[in-house]
């Protein structure tokens, strides 16, 4: 019978742990990497839904002033949120300043639209921030 002596006795052990170590460093990452992603899309969804309750508001804002029927204060109800807004007039300009609501966000925003145009001269967004 013939034995090879080379002594490998307590080579596994350190070995197993260095790969264990590994592969839990790797799935440590990979949490990170995935909790990152998670909010990285729920701001970026939160911001996409409040733009577009903002376009909302500028289209049922401009239709209520073709119309004159605009009033000094108000609500505009969404399926995704809600807008609240107050109307400033002044002689030559209408200073409109909204607050939009959506899920867990929330953002004030202003719009100047000229008496004489009809049209926007000034905005500005996230007056909150």
């Amino acid at each position: 019978m013939i034995h090879n002596n080379t002594n490998q006795k307590g080579f596994i052990l350190p070995l197993t742990m260095i790969l264990s170590l590994m592969l839990l460093a790797f799935v440590f990452h990979a949490l990170l990497l995935l909790t990152s992603d998670r909010q990285f899309f729920r701001q970026s969804y939160s911001q996409f839904q409040l733009q577009q309750l903002r376009e909302c508001t500028l289209t049922d804002l401009k239709r209520e002033m073709k119309q004159k029927t605009l009033p000094n204060k108000g609500t505009f109800l969404y399926h995704k949120g809600t807008v609240q807004f107050i109307v400033t007039e002044n002689d030559d300009s209408v200073t409109i300043k909204f607050t939009i609501l959506g899920g867990e966000s929330q953002e004030i925003d202003q719009i100047i639209y000229s008496k004489e145009s009809g049209k926007p001269v000034n905005w500005l967004e996230r007056l909150n921030r």
